[in-house]
């Protein structure tokens, strides 16, 4: 498959230019409340919106969000513990989802930021809902994109066999690192990894970028199994439902059809319980929905930002923030 092209941005006489080019940038690391360094890239001048990654995923999944607004937003991504360029905690008690949540907010004071749009994809989704019951003054508003409340395992497939071989496999990575990564690098580097992984529905080969995809795999496998096995486990453990009706903040639930992860019933559940939120169903959407139509959950995010989370216009006669076009 071809790269993809994105479309044009359409730029405003505002930033038109060489000036339009020159977005601000700022990277570092945070440290966290046990000390551990969490990378942390913000790009562009505007309302702050936060990302939050999925599992086993790096701030590379958010490429044609930020490009899309990062001339008419603080765009701030950032590395989960052990993941990328953040570092590994030296206590292993330290690896779990609460611990995310410290990390995030490390981030934020970092950058000074008071408030803002927090965006979770897959398990950012639950990261996010902890964050907004532990730490509710920072969140303006809540995107969640292919994620769910909690216990995402019990939903793998619609299967109720998921969660069992869930355990196994965490079981063999704790107890068994070494040997159970070799048989993850052989199964995940066979050369026809791509294919399999349209065939499972676990992508959709016909609109993701084969260099998309392959990025995410580089990643996951970089990753330390028993890091990964004990984080999962955590992951499994929690769950923010009960946080879902108690929600005062808009929120934007996106859903994929083809979803084989976070199962499309899950976003509908959620768009019932929390209060007035909003939905939107990808159509022959996977859980990578987000680098397969960029576009389209771009322009809905935006809408969403413009409608329920940034200040009213200002009176005529005043520029306000043009809108977003397609990545740049």
């Amino acid at each position: 498959m071809s790269q993809r092209k994105p479309l044009a941005r359409k730029f405003s006489q505002r930033n038109s230019g060489k000036l339009a080019q020159l977005v601000r940038l700022r990277e570092g690391f945070a440290a966290s409340f046990d000390s551990t360094p969490i990378y942390f890239k913000s790009v562009g001048i505007g309302y702050p919106i936060v990302l939050c990654n999925g599992m086993g995923v790096s701030t590379f999944f958010w490429k044609y969000f930020e490009q899309a607004f990062k001339h008419d937003f603080q765009v701030i991504t950032w590395d989960y513990r052990g993941h990328g360029r953040s570092g590994a905690p030296k206590n292993p008690e330290n690896i779990n989802v609460h611990s995310l949540v410290e990390d995030c907010k490390a981030v934020l004071n970092e950058l000074k930021i008071k408030k803002a749009l927090f965006v979770g994809h897959s398990l950012g989704t639950q990261v996010v809902l902890e964050f907004y019951r532990r730490h509710p003054r920072y969140v303006a508003g809540i995107v969640s994109c292919l994620g769910t409340f909690g216990r995402p395992m019990d939903f793998f497939y619609n299967s109720p066999l998921s969660k069992y071989i869930f355990e196994i496999l965490t079981s063999i990575g704790l107890l068994f690192p070494r040997p159970s990564n070799f048989f993850s690098q052989l199964l995940i580097r066979n050369p026809f990894w791509y294919q399999l992984g349209g065939l499972l529905r676990m992508i959709n080969t016909g609109m993701a970028s084969k260099d998309d995809a392959k990025k995410y795999i580089d990643h996951i496998l970089s990753l330390e199994p028993e890091f990964f096995a004990k984080l999962s486990r955590s992951v499994q453990a929690h769950s923010a439902e009960d946080m879902l009706k108690k929600i005062k903040v808009p929120t934007l639930i996106i859903g994929g059809d083809h979803d084989t992860f976070t199962p499309v019933w899950l976003a509908k559940k959620m768009h019932r319980i929390v209060p007035k939120s909003e939905l939107i169903i990808i159509k022959k959407g996977s859980h990578a929905a987000l680098v397969e139509q960029p576009e389209l959950i771009n322009l809905r995010i935006e809408k969403f930002l413009r409608e329920r989370i940034l200040p009213p216009a200002p009176p005529s006669g005043k520029e306000s923030a043009k809108p977003v076009a397609a990545a740049s």
